[in-house]
Parts: structure tokens; sequence; C-alpha cells
């Protein structure tokens, strides 16, 4: 009797728990690589957004209320202006940084010009 008993828990082990155990842990492989996937993309885009938006205050403080005090702010100092913050940003921004943004978003330049425009709109709006 116990002999029986012991075949069918191995028959039970072998064909049921054993592969419950490996498809959790494949799940639960899956899912730390996704948080920890996750993780980094949070990491990156919130330095690059501070970094953007940091290159567009230094910007629009240094240069562009300048202008705008003396009544010199046209449509060119605006070209200007655009071309200072990316500059700066492109800068600072790491490699890694610059790579996952192109890989995930394309175009680094239009990004940054995308992330600039929004930056003036929240400044303009306080």
């Amino acid at each position: 009797m116990n002999e029986i008993l012991l075949n069918i828990l191995s028959v039970v082990v072998t064909a049921v728990i054993l592969p419950l155990i490996s498809y959790l842990g494949v799940r639960l492989t899956s899912y730390l690589n996704n948080k920890i996937k996750d993780e980094k993309a949070r990491v990156l885009l919130t330095k690059a957004t501070e970094v953007v938006t940091n290159a567009t205050r230094c910007v629009f403080q240094t240069y562009v209320e300048s202008l705008k005090a003396e009544g010199k702010f046209t449509k060119e100092s605006q070209i200007i202006a655009l071309n200072k913050a990316k500059g700066l940003a492109l800068a600072q921004l790491g490699g890694d940084v610059k790579k996952y943004i192109e890989d995930n978003y394309g175009d680094i330049n239009e990004w940054i010009s995308i992330q600039i425009e929004a930056s003036i709109n929240c400044l303009k709006n306080r």
C-alpha cells in the first residue's frame, strides 16, 4: 500500500508540481526582467526630462528674458534660443539616455524640441 501511494505521489509530483514550479519560475523571471526594464526606462526618461527642462530654464533666464526686456525678442531670436537650449541639453545627455530616446522615440533632436516646447509652455503658464 505504501509503495502504491509512493508511486502515485511520484507521478503527481512529476506531472503536476514540477511543471507548475517551472512555469512559476518563468513567470517570475519575466516579471523581474520587466520591472528592471521599466525602472531603467523611468530613470533614463526622468534624467532626460530634467536635463532638457534645466537647459530650457537656463536659456529662458539668461537669453530670452533679457531680449524681451529690451523688446528685441524676434522670430530669429526664438530660433536661436531653441538651438541654444538644444545644444545645452544634447551636451549634458549621456550616451545611454540618447540611445534609449532614439530607440524608443526616434530622432533625438525632434524629441528634445518637443520637450523644450512643453517646458516653455509650463514656464509661460506659471
